[in-house]
């Protein structure tokens, strides 16, 4: 009747809990992680601003793929720019993306300038990898909703 012990449909998830997805792009094969715990967030207005953060494999497998040295420089990527994005719940990584010579972190953030100062930090500190990064007006959250 009041809505008392509703969750609010559009908070920042506690905890982000992970779907793993296989298929194929442009013939060759992807795998995606899904932040599933995002999907509550993505209604939310003040979060409309994706970032793509992407990095080109040196030495991608002939299914343009990283072998496991490459994965460990790509998770230690990773493990630099997640909680500098998500630092007071200003960004989310909602999905991973690793397919044709190329793996991208999509995130979806509150604050755009914000962003931007990150990636351009993380651009000085990051030596194993070029990172390319755009950030982009996507209220609809359609790149999450392409794996949703």
């Amino acid at each position: 009747m009041f809505g008392f012990g509703k969750r609010n449909k559009q908070s920042y998830p506690a905890t982000s809990k992970w779907a793993v997805l296989e298929g194929t792009n442009s013939g060759k094969v992807m795998f995606v992680r899904r932040n599933d715990a995002a999907r509550g967030l993505s209604k939310h207005p003040e979060y409309h601003f994706r970032v793509g953060v992407a990095l080109p494999l040196k030495a991608p497998n002939e299914h343009g793929l990283p072998g496991a040295a490459e994965s460990e420089e790509l998770n230690a990527i990773e493990d630099m720019l997640v909680p500098r994005l998500e630092s007071e719940q200003r960004s989310l990584l909602v999905l991973t993306i690793t397919t044709g010579g190329m793996r991208e972190f999509v995130f979806y953030t509150r604050d755009r300038q914000f962003a931007q100062s990150v990636l351009e930090e993380l651009r000085t500190e990051v030596s194993s990898h070029e990172l390319q990064a755009y950030i982009e007006d996507d209220p609809g959250w359609q790149a999450y909703n392409q794996f949703a």
